[in-house]
């Protein structure tokens, strides 16, 4: 099989899964081609240094088609003949490519459908409930998805929407959203043992709550503050930690001072990826309060960290890797008293918190690289198969006729 697997950026989250990919498809002889659209990603400001090591390798089948542009978007003309003579060139069995929308996954489907040499699949974390949707633009979707012959997604809540946007069950897996779980446990464990070092450098107190997250409308990081306020916790001489920037920084830095909470509330911008295992594994919980989440990826790190969660039930991860009372606490999105309430509980409790982080760390396990590798071989190979198939069956047909 000869797979083109085509992103965006491949940013430090994506390289476990594409290595782990690579490793499998190299196991069974498979053919494996990548293309990265943009050599710069326009979401993550700070070095992304597994991904400079990936490509410190150089290899023959690895490719950036512009190196000094960001995947914000552009250059379109240059992509479409780039792609274009890549899978001219490489003459792919499938192509993988991150999203259905994008105009490079627009462009593939295109050429999918004039060509007919090849199966698509895309990658994705939306499902049903990513804020409102509009029976229009369901509609417009379902005409582009259904060109795609299969998709790997976040989980089950996913596989249900791209179903509802015409992609069978059974040409749907899941295991997208995942992380490096052994490396991140590897970085939290040493990280944890120089305790002291990790809080000197980042100025972490000695008991936190922590949120990382995006500051946007929609991640409710106020109300994560509002709710700590309500806890009581800072009595407790446990503060809340912060990690993340946006344009609403400003209006929650005002919304510290108001409540009276400068000494207990820390905001770190910036933490680079190879140091956020340590910020990690000093917390005693994390919370994720997101109006709606495609996934939550902070809680795939929280949960390799042997750390328990507080998230809403619109998280992609709830019911999916958080599973209520077992390893983590599921709350209202907007319900500030219930996510308070779970704050104290779980803020107060140590053999809850310990039960819970062991649990954590069980589940954690399930969703690594390896699932996404397997999956999406597994999803390729089903695909193929019906292919090979439908085409037996028009030859016959044809003979027959």
């Amino acid at each position: 099989m000869r797979v083109l697997f085509v992103i965006g950026n491949l940013g430090d989250y994506h390289v476990p899964r594409f290595e782990a990919f690579l490793r499998l498809a190299s196991t069974r002889g498979d053919e494996v081609f990548l293309v990265e659209i943009f050599g710069k990603s326009s979401v993550y400001s700070f070095p992304q240094d597994r991904r400079a090591q990936f490509f410190e390798k150089k290899a023959a089948r690895f490719l950036t088609l512009i190196n000094d542009a960001s995947d914000a978007g552009g250059h379109w003309v240059k992509v479409t003949v780039g792609l274009f003579d890549v899978v001219r060139r490489f003459t792919p069995d499938v192509v993988v490519t991150l999203g259905y929308n994008t105009g490079y996954s627009i462009w593939l489907c295109v050429l999918k459908m004039l060509t007919r040499r090849f199966s698509l699949i895309y990658m994705s974390d939306s499902k049903a409930d990513d804020g409102k949707r509009y029976a229009v633009k369901e509609s417009l979707k379902r005409l582009l998805v259904r060109r795609f012959d299969g998709a790997l997604v976040a989980g089950e809540k996913h596989r249900a929407y791209a179903s509802s946007l015409g992609i069978p069950l059974a040409r749907s897996r899941v295991g997208f959203d995942v992380i490096d779980v052994e490396y991140f446990s590897q970085l939290s464990s040493a990280a944890g043992a120089s305790g002291s070092d990790v809080r000197a450098r980042h100025g972490l107190p000695r008991r936190y709550v922590l949120c990382v997250s995006r500051f946007v409308r929609r991640k409710n990081v106020d109300l994560v503050i509002k709710a700590y306020f309500r806890s009581g916790l800072r009595e407790a001489d446990t503060s809340l930690v912060l990690v993340g920037q946006g344009p609403c920084g400003g209006r929650l830095r005002r919304q510290v001072a108001k409540l009276g909470l400068s000494d207990h509330v820390v905001i770190l911008d910036s933490v680079k990826n190879g140091e956020m295992p340590g910020v990690y594994a000093l917390a005693e919980f994390v919370v994720l309060a997101s109006q709606f989440d495609q996934w939550g990826l902070c809680i795939n790190e929280a949960f390799a960290a042997r750390r328990p969660a507080i998230v809403t039930n619109t998280c992609g991860v709830a019911d999916e890797l958080v599973v209520d009372s077992v390893n983590g606490f599921i709350v209202e999105p907007g319900n500030v008293e219930m996510l308070a309430d779970r704050i104290a509980l779980l803020g107060t409790d140590l053999a809850l918190r310990e039960r819970f982080a062991h649990n954590a760390w069980s589940a954690a396990r399930y969703w690594t690289p390896h699932l996404f590798a397997s999956n999406l071989i597994d999803l390729s190979d089903s695909i193929l198969r019906g292919t090979k198939h439908t085409l037996d069956t028009e030859e016959r047909a044809d003979s027959r006729a």
